[in-house]
């Protein structure tokens, strides 16, 4: 899955988000770009949970790609 996450402005919010996708998958992997404000998961999740997660964490993704 790939999101865009247009409030993710730096290494803590990346690091907030790793924790609220790997509460709910802890074998999720995750590939974050805080620059382009992308943020790439594998996981066996799906995206409507890992959506609910990271905002949640108090932020606003939009799914790119499954």
């Amino acid at each position: 899955m790939k999101f865009e996450v247009k409030d993710m402005s730096c290494g803590g919010c990346a690091n907030a988000i790793t924790r609220a996708v790997t509460a709910i998958d802890p074998h999720a992997t995750l590939e974050i770009d805080v620059a382009t404000k992308v943020v790439k998961i594998e996981s066996v999740t799906e995206s409507g949970k890992i959506i609910t997660a990271i905002e949640d964490a108090g932020f606003h993704p939009t799914l790119l790609s499954s």
